[in-house]
């Protein structure tokens, strides 16, 4: 019997089984919680966890009951998929999906990155290796551009390089990133008083 393969990478796909005798559902990763819902009554059932293999009859007959039905793929940590399910055609069905991670879990593990890169920049700093730290700090720019900590980690490194002038700008980049990062504006005053610059912010 011919397969029709598909990867998907959205959220809500569309297939048609009719004549099917068979679906299988992969993903990456494994494990995946898979759900038939009811088209019309919005009832559901979890099936299994992938990789899953099942009769097609069977799910429309007994669970979905309808034309037309949809298949939830479910994991903590990642985005559901939904797969709407209808009655055309004459092929088996081979699903593969491709989990995204959620939004909050990407959040975490940045985090997590950056706090890792955040302690081996403080060892540098602790060993006076100021160019190596600087060197990191200007990658985690690149990555996290919205955390103000890293602007900060970057004036501090100047400031014991006493390059004051320089360490002013990034804290000023640090508090405008974050007006509630009240270390950075400390510092931002500080600096400029000893410089005698003008300031017109003020923490928030």
């Amino acid at each position: 019997m011919k397969k029709l393969f598909f990867t998907l990478l959205v959220s809500t796909f569309f297939l048609s089984v009719a004549g099917a005798e068979e679906i299988a559902i992969t993903s990456n990763p494994e494990e995946v919680n898979i759900f038939v819902k009811n088209a019309q009554t919005g009832q559901e059932l979890n099936i299994g966890k992938t990789p899953y293999k099942g009769d097609v009859e069977a799910l429309t007959a007994n669970i979905a009951n309808g034309a037309v039905f949809m298949i939830e793929l479910r994991k903590d940590g990642f985005e559901t998929y939904r797969i709407l399910v209808t009655k055309a055609g004459k092929s088996d069905i081979a699903v593969n999906v491709n989990m995204e991670v959620s939004k909050d879990m990407s959040m975490t593990q940045d985090f997590d990155l950056l706090t890792g890169d955040l302690f081996d920049v403080q060892r540098m700093v602790r060993t006076k290796d100021y160019q190596s730290a600087l060197k990191k700090i200007e990658m985690l720019e690149k990555k996290f551009p919205h955390f103000s900590v890293v602007y900060e980690m970057k004036a501090s490194v100047f400031y014991l390089m006493k390059e004051f002038k320089r360490s002013l700008t990034f804290y000023r980049k640090a508090f405008a990133t974050n007006p509630k990062n009240r270390d950075a504006y400390r510092m931002k005053i500080y600096l400029e008083k000893k410089f005698k610059v003008a300031s017109n912010t003020t923490p928030q």
